[in-house]
């Protein structure tokens, strides 16, 4: 990438402030370009036999409750995905349980409003 899509103008390589990874960032509106894989990570978190949810404090469904869940980043594992959303949404020091997988699933409205 070498130009902003909002702007045109040059971006650079670069971490943003409140981030931990090198994104595309514009040199002139600051907008930030995340490239990451159409993934959907997130936990099922079980605290006292109660399944902890989190209220979507953005759109879409914004006031809704949910798992909490999110985009996996490039190079990172599907386990490192789900604990990573689960801290970033929920604010939660929590350990994953040394069990496989527990499943994995395709939400078709979902994946086609990423349909190109």
């Amino acid at each position: 990438m070498l130009f902003c899509t909002q702007c045109g103008a040059p971006v650079e390589r670069k971490i943003p402030e409140g981030d931990d990874h090198e994104r595309y960032v514009c040199t002139a509106c600051g907008e930030i370009f995340y490239e990451n894989p159409l993934n959907i990570v997130g936990t099922v978190p079980v605290w006292e036999d109660k399944v902890l949810l989190c209220r979507r404090a953005i759109k879409p469904r914004k006031g809704y409750w949910t798992l909490p869940a999110g985009h996996q980043e490039m190079k990172e594992t599907t386990r490192d995905g789900a604990a990573r959303e689960t801290r970033e949404e929920a604010g939660i020091d929590f350990r994953i349980a040394d069990e496989p997988l527990s499943g994995s699933y395709t939400n078709l409205y979902i994946a086609s409003q990423f349909a190109l």
